[in-house]
C-alpha cells in the first residue's frame, strides 16, 4: 500500500507545475478599451462597452493563451445618445436576448506580421456564428496586451437591416476594435 501511495503522490507533485503556470489574467477596465464603429448613411457613431466579463486564462511559462471568453450586456454599449441607445436596445430585442458571449476556439500561430489569428463562436442575439480575426498578443510572461479588430454582420445573427425614410440605413456591418491590457495575479 506504501508504494502506491508513495507514487501517486509522486505523480500529484510532477504534474503541480503544469496547472500552476496556467493564470486567469486580471483585466484593467480602466487600461482597457472596447468600441463598436457603426456606419449609417446619416450620423454614423462608435459605441462603448465599459462593462463586460473577461476571462483569459494563459500560461504563464509560456505568454501563450490557454482558453478566453468575453461576455457582455446590449445594455451596457453606450454611444452617447440616450434615444440611440434606446433604439439600439429594441433593434436587438434586449429583453429577449440581454447578453453576448464570444468563447475562444483556436489561436493559431505568429504570422510574418506578428499577428495571431484567432478563431471563435460569438453568441449573439441567440445565434452563435464562428468569427476569425487577427489578434496583437504582447507579452513579458506578466503584463499582456491583446489588439484587434473583428467585422461581424449583425444579419449573420438574424438582426435587421436598420433603414429610415427609404434613404436613410445602418450598414450591417458593424466593426468591434478592442484593446485589453491585463496582469497575472500577484500570488
Amino acid at each position: 500500500m506504501k508504494p502506491k501511495l508513495l507514487a501517486s503522490l509522486f505523480v500529484l507533485l510532477a504534474t503541480l507545475p503544469l496547472y500552476a503556470a496556467e493564470r486567469s489574467l486580471e483585466v484593467s477596465k480602466t487600461q482597457s478599451t472596447i468600441d463598436i464603429v457603426v456606419k449609417a448613411t446619416v450620423d454614423s457613431f462608435t459605441g462603448h462597452l465599459a462593462e463586460y466579463k473577461p476571462v483569459v486564462v494563459v500560461d504563464t511559462t509560456t505568454g501563450k493563451v490557454i482558453t478566453a471568453s468575453f461576455a457582455f450586456r446590449f445594455a451596457d454599449v453606450k454611444t452617447g445618445k440616450d434615444d440611440r441607445d434606446k433604439q439600439m436596445l429594441t433593434w436587438a430585442e434586449e429583453p429577449k436576448f440581454p447578453e453576448g458571449l464570444f468563447t475562444l476556439t483556436e489561436i493559431q500561430p505568429d504570422t510574418p506580421a506578428g499577428r495571431h489569428l484567432v478563431k471563435g463562436t460569438l453568441k449573439l442575439h441567440g445565434v452563435e456564428h464562428v468569427l476569425e480575426f487577427p489578434v496583437s498578443i504582447a507579452t513579458n510572461q506578466q503584463l499582456f496586451s491583446f489588439d484587434g479588430e473583428a467585422v461581424l454582420d449583425t444579419r449573420d445573427f438574424g438582426l435587421p437591416i436598420i433603414r429610415k425614410f427609404g434613404l436613410l440605413k445602418v450598414d450591417p456591418l458593424v466593426k468591434v476594435r478592442f484593446h485589453l491590457q491585463a496582469a497575472v495575479p500577484a500570488t
